[in-house]
């Protein structure tokens, strides 16, 4: 019978060595911590746990306490044969106890073992969830012992404890490891998909300087120009710590700076006004979102202002799970009919609209005193 302080001391291991398991979500860390506490409860000399190969013909020391580090018994690979007693426990599925290795006529034990002057020991199996044997838990002591039936159970006991905890380790180091191999892919391919975007765009570039007549050209320019936006949209992925969102503030912001860059708007005296909220949208939204401000913007530079100069606005809000984008220039506003698209100007607005249905919303082209309006709202799931 263990007397009641052994039994505390037990119960406090466990206790502890399950508090330890929950804060931590390194593998090796978790198995020595439960060789240092299975060594203080059982008040062995030694201890070591043994992760199994996938063939069943050899297991690795993953851990252990008390080894002399000269003797590089950590990282060890113990070959199994017919007459190892981690192999019988293993088969058996129960801990196997040798009171006396040096009497022991069943089993043959591993040459550091007698190095270390052990005497007696036990192999206790680890089971994963669902019956996989992991490998075993040994205890090793340089006194003839008889392990008590109430060691045993605690050992088991332990051995139970110590299958789960393995088990949710090893999940969890598959799916970084997944993760942070997705990850790799991800940038690789927004890297390679940059670099196509570009080559596209010096080709449609090309072409526009040999087009032969100015409405080709300008057409051309404009397919340039939504290639464009579509290069910034995966630059701001790359660079995107959540390669699953934009930062609406600074992709819409940029849009339209390089927008007015491109059309050289500061010799005209155009100014850019915007008022965008700091929020994140998934590609599936910020996309369209960033062609109809492209198509927009591109028309008040090219049409509103007659190199009068002007100001553009751009505001995207959020109020009551509802985005708002409006756009809006005080130029010298569209034509009547606004589904006639200016002169030059191509598919643009037939485009917008187009895009707005994408998003789920209408554009609206609010008429004006002063200048172009549009405005889309659509339903925001923050």
């Amino acid at each position: 019978m263990p007397n009641l302080r052994q039994m505390k001391a037990q119960q406090k291991v466990l206790a502890d060595f399950g508090d330890f398991a929950l804060r931590s979500d390194t593998l090796d860390e978790v198995l020595i911590e439960a060789c240092r506490l299975v060594s203080e409860a059982i008040d062995c000399d030694f201890s070591k746990i043994l992760e199994m190969e996938e063939s069943g013909e050899a297991a690795l020391v993953k851990a252990g306490v008390g080894w002399d580090p000269d003797q590089n018994v950590i990282g060890r690979r113990l070959k199994f044969s017919e007459r190892s007693s981690e192999t019988y426990s293993l088969k058996l599925g129960k801990p196997v106890v040798s009171p006396n290795i040096q009497d022991e006529k069943r089993f043959e034990f591993a040459f550091f073992l007698r190095d270390h002057g052990v005497v007696s020991l036990i192999n206790v199996p680890i089971f994963l969830p669902g019956g996989r044997a992991y490998g075993l838990l040994q205890v090793d002591s340089r006194e003839q012992r008889d392990f008590s039936a109430a060691d045993i159970e605690f050992l088991r006991t332990y051995a139970a404890i110590l299958g789960p905890v393995i088990d949710r380790l090893h999940k969890a180091h598959s799916l970084r490891h997944a993760l942070e191999t997705n990850k790799r892919l991800l940038l690789e391919l927004q890297h390679r998909v940059k670099n196509h975007i570009g080559i596209i765009t010096s080709m449609v570039r090309l072409r526009t300087r040999h087009a032969k007549t100015e409405d080709a050209r300008a057409e051309l320019a404009g397919v340039a120009e939504r290639i464009e936006t579509l290069r910034l949209v995966n630059e701001k992925l790359y660079n995107a710590k959540d390669a699953g969102t934009l930062p609406m503030k600074s992709f819409l912001s940029e849009l339209m700076e390089n927008l007015c860059v491109l059309h050289d708007a500061a010799t005209h005296k155009v100014r850019l006004e915007c008022n965008i909220a700091d929020i994140h949208l998934g590609p599936e939204a910020a996309v369209p979102m960033g062609l109809i401000a492209n198509e927009f913007v591109t028309n008040s530079l090219k049409y509103a202002f007659d190199g009068t100069g002007g100001t553009i606005f751009v505001s995207l809000e959020v109020a009551n799970n509802r985005l708002r984008l409006s756009l809006r220039d005080d130029g010298k506003g569209l034509p009547a009919d606004p589904q006639v698209a200016p002169k030059g100007s191509g598919t643009g607005i037939r485009l917008i609209d187009g895009l707005a249905t994408q998003l789920g919303a209408e554009a609206q082209w609010p008429a004006s005193m002063n200048g172009a309006v549009l405005c889309l709202e659509m339903e925001h799931t923050a």
